[in-house]
């Protein structure tokens, strides 16, 4: 039997806390975790869906702390902050649509992951991080890759010791600011550096995905803090 494969890293911790009002892009489960989580610590949650009014959507609001629904650009446009959580292959086209959101933080936790087969192969379905696309086109906002290397399931209930999750932007202050938020959720950051390395995280899942549908884990990959 192999050991698990374990990825050390160092996590660093600065800024200050603040209550935001929070749009969240997407009702699925990962947004369900993170609407519902982001609101427990005080944040404004507005999701952002197609059908704001459905039973469905409103089932969420209901369960989440000051919450309200909209269409995800008006969503967006009354946020200070965002949160991508679509399926990885739509962000470009839904990001494309959320209006101008120039001096707000984008929260990036997507991954452009293709399925095929049964038992399915995932593979890479960009030419480059889907971080990268959403900077490119919000060159004026301020993106942080986070939450994409864990499930949903570990962002409402967080195992101890504490998943530790890599960060990836362009800007400090936002991912200092990301970092806190995170942390308040049981959960722990590492920042590995530019956008460009949200790529490396993204094609991490497909690894890790790919090894978890064998049926027969090999390895496990995580990250842990380094002193």
């Amino acid at each position: 039997m192999l050991r698990p494969l374990v990825v050390a890293v160092l996590v660093l911790f600065s800024g200050s806390i603040q209550a935001e009002t929070v749009a969240v892009i997407g009702t699925g489960n990962v947004g369900m975790a993170l609407g519902t989580e982001f609101g427990g610590i005080g944040h404004t949650i507005i999701y952002g869906s197609r059908s704001p009014d459905s039973e469905k959507t409103q089932a969420l609001v209901a369960k989440t702390e000051n919450a309200t629904a909209a269409l995800p650009a008006d969503a967006a446009a009354r946020a200070d902050v965002i949160i991508l959580a679509v399926p990885g292959m739509a962000t470009e086209a839904v990001v494309k649509g959320l209006g101008d959101l120039s001096g707000k933080i984008i929260i990036d936790a997507t991954n452009p992951l293709i399925f095929t087969g049964r038992p399915p192969t995932v593979t890479y379905g960009t030419d480059r991080s889907l971080g990268e696309i959403v900077q490119e086109a919000h060159p004026d906002a301020f993106v942080v890759k986070a939450f994409n290397t864990i499930g949903w399931p570990q962002m409402i209930d967080p195992p101890t010791p504490a998943p530790v999750i890599p960060i990836a932007g362009e800007n400090a202050e936002a991912k200092a600011q990301v970092t806190e938020w995170v942390n308040m959720l049981g959960i722990e950051t590492v920042d590995v550096g530019g956008i460009y390395h949200a790529r490396g995280t993204e094609f991490l899942v497909v690894l890790m995905l790919n090894n978890r549908f064998t049926g027969k884990e090999k390895y496990e990959m995580v990250f842990v803090k380094t002193e």
